[in-house]
């Protein structure tokens, strides 16, 4: 895969009062696969934390790590059979989330990363959410390169 990339990131949260959250962010980004992980590079603009988020993710089999620089700050990990815990830094105070993986999938393409990761949410030690998301890297030059 090319090093630049369109990178996409989706998530889906079930939230107990029965009412889903759902969204999607696009970013150019760079990509980069070394000592066997994945890596992904891109800002994302967060508004209502009044700033720009530098992302990077690294993946591997039945592991995503997640760090979050900016205006908001942490470093999640996401395990197969592990239940993580992180401290999630924003504007507005910091939030101990707990995160439990019950599915995830890394599909490797010629032109395309795509992690899909299921996970219960924990805020202060209290389930807040069943959470999906979908993160798809596709290469420069591919023709899924494109905004839906």
């Amino acid at each position: 895969m090319t090093e630049d990339v369109l990178v996409s990131v989706k998530g889906l949260h079930t939230l107990d009062t029965a009412q889903d959250e759902e969204i999607e962010i696009f970013s150019a980004g760079k990509y980069y696969f070394r000592n066997g992980k994945h890596y992904l590079l891109y800002d994302e603009q967060v508004e209502d934390a009044g700033g720009v988020v530098s992302n990077r993710i690294v993946c591997r089999d039945g592991c995503v790590e997640l760090t979050k620089k900016g205006s908001v700050n942490t470093k999640m990990s996401f395990r197969t059979d592990e239940k993580t815990e992180c401290w999630y830094e924003t504007p507005f105070g910091e939030m101990l989330v707990g995160v439990e993986v019950t599915d995830m999938k890394i599909t490797e393409q010629e032109d395309l990363l795509e992690i899909l990761v299921a996970y219960r949410l924990e805020l202060n030690y209290e389930h807040v959410a069943d959470c999906r998301i979908r993160i798809r890297a596709i290469a420069k030059g591919s023709p899924r390169f494109h905004l839906q």
